[in-house]
């Protein structure tokens, strides 16, 4: 699991259906482990370079970068890049999870504005040049009832609304004594899904850390590759120009 909502509600959503249970953290400066660790991972909402991983984020900075071959990512098997970015998947993670299973959405029109909320799904709609490109992706992923909202009339204050009551971009955090925490307001969101929003109540211990964290920003013209960055760990572009990465993981001793 990552650091946000988006990663939290897809693996309650995989605990729900596949019976998954969240053993490992990526706070993409550390790796934090529980002691029930030993079996393989799935990267949930985190753009690793290898093993599996569920994930929305474009990991390709120009058209001859691979993606992961494991990662269930619309972006990735639709090859989205750099060079065309603004026809990406705008969406979340856990849209993607609901889409593959064919799970039910929330009965409540409050549980689908926060799933439409969530890494702001539904903003492209309220932008004219990309309108289309949003409800082309929700059609692609059946997201009918999704769909029907955005088209009802409803503000873009809504969404913003639902967004600050639940405090939704709040992060996730191991504290001093290994328990997750958050600031997201998960007791206000209880009854609006068919199963519990609760952290994982396990300690965890950081087990990696990595050589180099940053962010990037690329010129215009650049056309460099994610294969001149040494022992790559996970990357993302955050927006056209600029991407985020992790190299170098480290075991502490």
């Amino acid at each position: 699991m990552s650091n946000d909502l988006d990663s939290l509600l897809s693996c309650l959503y995989l605990k729900h259906i596949k019976g998954y249970e969240v053993t490992r953290f990526y706070d993409f400066y550390n790796i934090y482990e529980t002691q029930n660790n030993n079996k393989e991972f799935i990267g949930i909402d985190m753009a690793l370079e290898q093993g599996k991983v569920w994930d929305n984020h474009i990991t390709r900075l120009n058209r001859m970068d691979i993606a992961n071959p494991e990662s269930a990512n619309i972006n990735s098997v639709s090859d989205i890049n750099r060079k065309n970015y603004r026809t990406k998947y705008a969406g979340s993670t856990v849209l993607q999870i609901l889409s593959y299973y064919n799970i039910p959405l929330p009965q409540s029109r409050e549980g689908k504005l926060i799933l439409l909320s969530i890494d702001s799904s539904y903003a492209g709609y309220y932008n004219s040049d990309f309108q289309h490109v949003c409800l082309n992706w929700l059609e692609q992923l059946e997201l009918y009832e999704l769909i029907d909202i955005l088209k009802s009339g409803i503000s873009m204050n809504e969404f913003k609304r639902v967004k600050q009551q639940y405090n939704l971009g709040s992060v996730i955090r191991v504290n001093e004594n290994g328990i997750l925490q958050t600031e997201i307001n998960l007791a206000a969101m209880q009854g609006l899904f068919e199963f519990p929003l609760d952290l994982s109540e396990e300690k965890f211990t950081r087990t990696h850390t990595f050589e180099t964290t940053g962010c990037w920003t690329m010129g215009k013209f650049d056309n460099n590759g994610k294969d001149e960055i040494k022992d790559l760990y996970s990357i993302a572009l955050t927006s056209k120009d600029k991407f985020k990465w992790t190299s170098g993981c480290m075991a502490i001793n």
